[in-house]
């Protein structure tokens, strides 16, 4: 399960703008190089990641939440990339995992 402050810091992505939703907005953040972390749902195949075109030096943490789960944070059904645009968010929410 995650944590409210992970929770709290994906709100906080979505209503700064802050968030890349799905691989193909992951896809042009990363080709913006605007993308600072990624999220990605524990039954997430490789290659989702790899269509999110996700540079190696970007931060990657998979979290204990499946699509249904991770979507439903977001508004949607089913979500299996997020990423963050904004370098303290990417921070905050990567330690909030590994709290």
């Amino acid at each position: 399960m995650t944590s409210r402050r992970f929770e709290a810091l994906i709100g906080l992505a979505l209503r700064t703008r802050s968030a890349a939703l799905g691989r193909h907005a992951c896809r042009r953040a990363a080709e913006r190089r605007t993308l600072h972390a990624l999220v990605v749902a524990r039954d997430a195949g490789a290659s989702a990641v790899r269509d999110g075109g996700v540079p190696e030096d970007v931060p990657q943490v998979r979290v204990d939440l499946d699509k249904r789960q991770l979507g439903m944070l977001v508004g949607r059904t089913e979500l299996a990339l997020l990423g963050i645009t904004e370098p303290h968010l990417a921070a905050g929410l990567i330690e909030s995992v590994a709290e």
